[in-house]
């Protein structure tokens, strides 16, 4: 059995970020880190390591940021999702969010947020794909 989505009640979950943004990923780490019940256990700045990091750290969720200078993003996403036992996937994306919200879900993820979205918007959507749920399916 894999660590996934095991934590024990009360226990933190545990976040991985993969972005090759390092301004993103701090502001990420620190918003997710203030919270009570979330911490960042991984940050992945390329797609190898965030495919490491998915394998490695045990993560309750992947948080993918669809903007790679090098990286396609959507790759990204569908390797982690075609990881046995895979956490579930947020995306994060600053472009047309209605289509790379169609494209990410296409290629597995269960949540797309846009990153004008306010803070706790983005907290909800974490929370959301924690407890199962999708978030930001378009047509919904």
């Amino acid at each position: 059995m894999s660590g996934h989505r095991t934590s024990a009640a009360g226990a933190r979950r545990r976040i991985l970020i993969v972005g090759d943004h390092p301004l993103v990923c701090r502001g990420l780490t620190a918003l997710i880190n203030a919270e009570h019940d979330m911490l960042v256990c991984a940050v992945g700045r390329t797609f190898q390591q965030g495919l490491e990091a998915s394998a490695g750290a045990l993560p309750d969720l992947v948080i993918v940021d669809l903007s790679f200078r090098e990286d396609d993003g959507l790759a990204v996403v569908r390797a982690i999702c075609a990881i046995q036992d895979a956490p579930p996937v947020l995306v994060l994306t600053m472009h047309d969010a209605s289509l790379d919200a169609r494209r990410a879900f296409a290629a597995g993820a269960s949540g797309c947020v846009a990153k004008q979205e306010k803070t706790e918007t983005l907290l909800a959507a974490i929370r959301a794909v924690l407890r199962g749920e999708t978030y930001g399916a378009p047509g919904r």
